[in-house]
């Protein structure tokens, strides 16, 4: 363990010349995390309102197509009932018209509603009285109702309407016979354009890459417009599952049309097959953050250079004086580092160790604090050498030095390497428990490297721990504190090795488990 410094400086304003500097490192830190942390809350602030203005978007705009489908799938329904009504045949074809559709189905943006007899032929529709001659018997929402005994609304993919050559979906509900056998089919539909118009009149082209997908993820619109991306399919994406998984939300993802990470919103359009999404780049929604951010960060690092730079003036005329004194204080910390550090392991030697346990253990008895003392040894280390050499055996040694400070508190506890591959551990104010947990920490280190050893009974490298722990063990000076962890490493040895034995307890394999 490294020795403590003990020197005193000699000039009182070397004290005020190192304050300053630690004060103007503080200053230079703190104006730099203050700046930091309000630069991270505009980043998040940025991304929050973004991801507002993106489910705000979505919102309004599944509302209004939820509302629209809604109205006009009233139309659907209300020409249903007429053709279940057996007179509605016999009336005049103008007669029968204006009974079956009203004025919704020729709103903007609708198409035609048609009605379609069980072999897909066009018996009446809202365009005019005089219905098209033209036969739908292989159009998806046909052979869907042809096959299903389905009375709920159905929503198609995206297609070219027949009638106007247009990009359309499809409304459509089935019409039965009395005994329940398929009589036909109610269609409508409504033009892709409608979406388009809604998306523009929501200032959908200030919100990224607004989508709307049709059933099994087609695209039936996108903001910005590309009419070759219409009716393209992105249900096998990354990012279109991630829809599917919830009604509404937000991810990021890789973009479905295109390259690169999307912050994603979506909801799905009530319960109909359809989804909206609001695909942003992480580029747009920090592009003016990071305007700002570069402006504020020049400010910041002007401040803090010109307060480095006068710090150094001022340290440069203070350091030629210090230097003497400095380097004779070094050279001290050194000698006594080499006085109390193994050269091997780095721990410290047996003659701190002898040092601090003395310290420690008149502490502990003047203040009645309990003092803990583990005495480790390499299992088989003999045999070890024997097999694998002594280069090997200082690697191993090495390893368990390592072990043993990745186990242990540096400011607190003190390790050292007692002779040969004999460690110890000194832990202050610390009782049988929480040395118990040390002693495990290491034991655990020492045999996860799984180095081989193939003299041991466990055939890797493993510590065996005795613990000693006053007042729990009478200990009238340091060395009855050392003897006692010393039979109780023997006891872990006979024992079987790769265990902690604790004096003055019967239980002798103690594990962490059993103090928790």
């Amino acid at each position: 363990m490294p020795a403590r410094r003990t020197h005193r400086p000699t000039f009182r304003w070397t004290h005020s010349a190192a304050w300053l500097s630690v004060l103007s490192v503080l200053a230079v830190v703190g104006l730099c995390a203050v700046s930091g942390f309000m630069l991270w809350q505009m980043r998040l602030d940025a991304a929050r309102r973004s991801e507002i203005t993106s489910h705000s978007l979505i919102q309004v705009l599944g509302r209004d197509i939820a509302r629209n489908i809604e109205l006009y799938d009233l139309s659907l329904r209300a020409v249903v009932d007429g053709m279940k009504r057996p007179d509605v045949a016999d009336l005049s074809p103008e007669l029968r018209h204006m009974l079956l559709f009203d004025r919704a189905a020729t709103a903007l943006g609708y198409g035609s509603i048609v009605v379609l007899d069980a072999v897909g032929n066009v018996v009446t529709s809202s365009q005019s009285a005089i219905p098209p001659a033209f036969n739908s018997a292989d159009r998806e929402y046909f052979r869907y109702f042809a096959t299903h005994a389905d009375d709920e609304l159905h929503v198609s993919p995206p297609s070219i309407s027949r009638l106007s050559g247009q990009w359309v979906i499809m409304l459509s509900r089935r019409i039965s016979n009395p005994d329940g056998s398929f009589a036909g089919v109610v269609a409508g539909a409504i033009f892709l354009d409608y979406f388009r118009g809604l998306f523009t009149a929501a200032g959908a082209d200030h919100a990224g890459t607004v989508t709307l997908y049709g059933p099994g993820g087609t695209v039936a619109m996108r903001e910005p417009f590309d009419p070759r991306q219409i009716g393209t399919s992105v249900a096998d994406t990354e990012s279109y599952q991630e829809i599917l998984k919830a009604k509404s939300g937000s991810f990021v993802g890789p973009a479905m049309l295109g390259e690169g990470n999307r912050h994603f919103a979506f909801a799905h359009i009530g319960d109909y097959p359809l989804q909206l999404s609001a695909a942003v780049p992480p580029g747009e929604i920090y592009a003016d953050w990071q305007r700002k951010a570069l402006g504020l960060g020049s400010v910041v690092l002007c401040l803090c250079g010109v307060t480095v730079l006068l710090t150094w003036l001022f340290g440069r005329e203070l350091t030629q004086r210090r230097r003497a004194e400095e380097a004779t204080a070094e050279l001290n910390v050194e000698l006594a580092q080499l006085a109390t550090t193994d050269a091997l392991t780095g721990l410290a030697n047996r003659r701190r160790f002898d040092e601090v346990l003395g310290q420690e253990w008149r502490r502990s008895v003047r203040s009645q604090q309990p003092l803990s003392l583990l005495i480790l040894d390499a299992d088989c280390f003999k045999g070890f050498n024997d097999r694998y050499g002594h280069q090997q055996g200082d690697e191993a040694l090495k390893l368990i030095a390592r072990s043993i400070e990745a186990a242990t508190d540096d400011s607190h506890d003190i390790a050292c390497r007692i002779g040969g591959e004999e460690f110890a551990v000194v832990l202050p104010d610390t009782d049988i428990k929480g040395a118990l947990v040390v002693a495990d920490r290491i034991r655990d280190a020492v045999a996860g490297w799984k180095v081989p050893h193939e003299a041991s009974p466990h055939g890797v490298l493993t510590v065996s721990c005795g613990l000693a722990q006053i007042p729990m063990t009478p200990a009238v000076d340091p060395a009855a504190l050392v003897t006692a962890a010393d039979k109780a490493l023997y006891e872990a040895k006979r024992l079987g090795r790769d265990r902690v034995s604790v004096a003055g307890l019967r239980a002798l394999h103690l594990r962490l488990a059993s103090v928790q």
